[in-house]
C-alpha cells in the first residue's frame, strides 16, 4: 500500500482552505453544510484508521469540492447529488464495513 500522509495533508490542507467568500459564507445551505460536515467526518476518519485508499480520498474530496461550489452558487440540488455520489461511489463499500 502507497504511503496516505502525502495525499491527507494535501487533503487536509485543501479543506482548511477557505474555500468561500465571507458573503458566500453567510448565505451558505444548511442542508449543503450538513452533508459538508458528515462526508468530511467520515473522511477524516477513514485517514485516521488508513482504511481507504489515499487514492479513494482524493477522488472524494475533488467531488466533495465541486459540491460546495454547486452549493455557494445556490444550486442545492446540484451540490447534493455530488455530496450523495460520494457515499453512493467513493466510499461505498467502506461504510459498510465499519
Amino acid at each position: 500500500m502507497k504511503p496516505i500522509k502525502p495525499v491527507l495533508a494535501t487533503v487536509a490542507a485543501l479543506i482548511l482552505a477557505p474555500s468561500l467568500t465571507s458573503a458566500a459564507a453567510q448565505t451558505y445551505p444548511v442542508e449543503c453544510a450538513q452533508r459538508d460536515v458528515q462526508l468530511v467526518t467520515q473522511m477524516e476518519q477513514y485517514g485516521e484508521a488508513q482504511s481507504v485508499p489515499g487514492e479513494i480520498l482524493y477522488e472524494a474530496f475533488l467531488t466533495m469540492a465541486r459540491a460546495r461550489e454547486a452549493c455557494a452558487r445556490g444550486r442545492v440540488v446540484v451540490g447534493l447529488a455530488l455530496y450523495d455520489s460520494i457515499f453512493k461511489t467513493s466510499l461505498a463499500g467502506q461504510m459498510q464495513a465499519r
